[in-house]
């Protein structure tokens, strides 16, 4: 049964009586438990989620050991609030004197248990994102990875006797390297989400090049060029990360363009970050259907939703470096997919 454990009650009368009357107030049927030392903190490990513990005019020492009693994923393993004199706190973790009412106690203790909640379900929702980011993918690899092997070695038997037999081994390579690819895709957004990375200065014209390369052999199968400016400037930005956003905004873009046509990457300086955009020749889209390209990923399961998941990646990608993205139409025809990254501090000059 949820418990509100009390600790030090006999230091300050006043404080007791505030603490238990707002635990009255918020939660009737709650269990108080009035324990003597701090050393029982560890002892009273609470064992039933909603369970919480007050601290009557803890040492700062007594505070920060009651926080850390218990830790799990960095949590505490229940939440604290402390009724103190002479500590102060801008948080809900140390309560004035001023506040002992039990009104208002009925409401720090409330948000107390909201709050520690919402943290325990992110730790668990990012712990699942990382789990899967790493084990999952990884669990997944392994067979896919001897599918693969496997239907090698079935085409190379098969095309001693018939090329005819041995293509048909070709949709089980080719859905093979499909499933590994979007596996690769899912979960390098699910690290990025769960484990930020440090920004850096970057040379953008290296990083485009290297995202060009993923799609250079699509591009020379349609007879699209791709075109880039000569200088770039340097940003601050997670390269591996603007990597996989120039690759996915220049695939929609091949993907878009006709036989023979042109995709251009280009990037302007505005007053307080770099815009960078890849403009192709296809066909053009009605406003709803180009914000629709745009799809934010952690919407992808509805049933509307964008089916292709190269801007949405892209777009988490550049909102975690602190960006936004958009997609407008050109005149003359096509479209231009930009984002932009904001400017580091001193800000960069161009580089050839």
């Amino acid at each position: 049964m949820p418990t509100a454990y009390f600790l030090f009650s006999e230091r300050n009368a006043v404080a007791r009586q505030a603490a238990r009357e707002g635990i009255e107030r918020a939660y009737p049927h709650m269990l108080v438990e009035e324990v003597a030392s701090v050393d029982e903190v560890l002892l009273h490990r609470p064992t039933s989620a909603g369970s919480l513990r007050v601290l009557i005019e803890p040492t700062m020492e007594e505070l920060e050991l009651a926080l850390t009693a218990g830790q799990e994923n960095g949590l505490a393993h229940g939440p604290v609030v402390a009724l103190s004199t002479t500590l102060h706190s801008s948080a809900l973790t140390v309560i004035p004197q001023e506040d002992w009412h039990g009104p208002l106690m009925a409401q720090v203790f409330h948000a107390a248990l909201q709050r520690h909640e919402l943290l325990q379900e992110n730790a668990r929702l990012r712990g699942d994102l990382m789990t899967f980011a790493r084990r999952i993918s990884h669990d997944l690899r392994t067979p896919l990875s001897g599918i693969f092997t496997t239907a090698e070695l079935l085409k190379e038997i098969l095309a001693d006797h018939s090329e005819e037999d041995a293509a048909l081994t070709t949709p089980l390579y080719d859905s093979t390297q499909l499933v590994l690819k979007l596996i690769e895709r899912t979960s390098q957004v699910a690290r990025a989400t769960v484990e930020p990375q440090p920004m850096e200065m970057a040379d953008v014209g290296q990083v485009a090049w290297a995202g060009r390369q993923t799609v250079e052999r699509a591009a020379m199968k349609m007879g699209v060029r791709m075109q880039e400016p000569k200088i770039w400037p340097l940003v601050a930005c997670v390269p591996a990360w603007l990597q996989v956003v120039w690759a996915n905004l220049l695939q929609q873009s091949v993907q878009r363009s006709p036989q023979g046509g042109t995709v251009e990457m280009q990037w302007k300086e505005l007053p307080d970050s770099y815009e960078f955009s890849v403009q192709d020749q296809g066909p053009e889209l009605k406003e709803e259907q180009r914000q629709a390209l745009w799809w934010p990923f952690e919407k992808l399961h509805q049933g509307h939703s964008a089916k292709s998941l190269d801007l949405p990646i892209a777009r988490r990608l550049v909102e975690l470096q602190g960006g936004r993205c958009g997609c407008e139409v050109v005149q003359g025809g096509g479209l231009r997919f930009f984002f932009t990254l904001p400017k580091g501090s001193p800000v960069p000059g161009p580089v050839a």
